[in-house]
């Protein structure tokens, strides 16, 4: 799904990477992101975020499992200036930009629906 999501011009760069250890995966992303999201599932993946975002960039933590008690600290600790927003899955007329964006960007509904049989894939 993820190579998909390239070739679809949805995204400009994935990393598939254990976030768990930060170094590692900041070795794997190669270069720091202006904009970071983070939707991981477990915990312990801020250092990583933090690690991959450029000073003065943005990660968006999206998984309920953030820890911002470790996100601040690790940006402090590092000496990173980062703008961190969490979000909650809620913003006024995101149903209707999401039915835009199915409508408008080919294969996309090829893919959420290939996503929504296979979930693993």
């Amino acid at each position: 799904m993820l190579g998909d999501a390239l070739r679809l011009g949805l995204v400009a760069h994935v990393v598939e990477a254990d976030a768990r250890d930060p170094l590692a995966f900041l070795e794997q992303c190669g270069s720091r992101f202006d904009v970071t999201v983070s939707c991981v599932k477990c915990a312990g993946a801020e250092q990583a975020a933090v690690l991959a975002t450029r000073p003065e960039g943005t990660i968006c933590f999206f998984g309920m499992s953030t820890s911002f008690t470790s996100a601040a600290p690790t940006a402090e600790g590092v000496g990173r200036q980062v703008n961190m927003l969490i979000g909650n899955g809620y913003r006024p007329g995101h149903a209707d930009l999401a039915l835009s964006l199915v409508r408008g960007i080919p294969g996309l509904m090829d893919l959420l629906t290939a996503s929504i049989r296979d979930p693993s894939a």
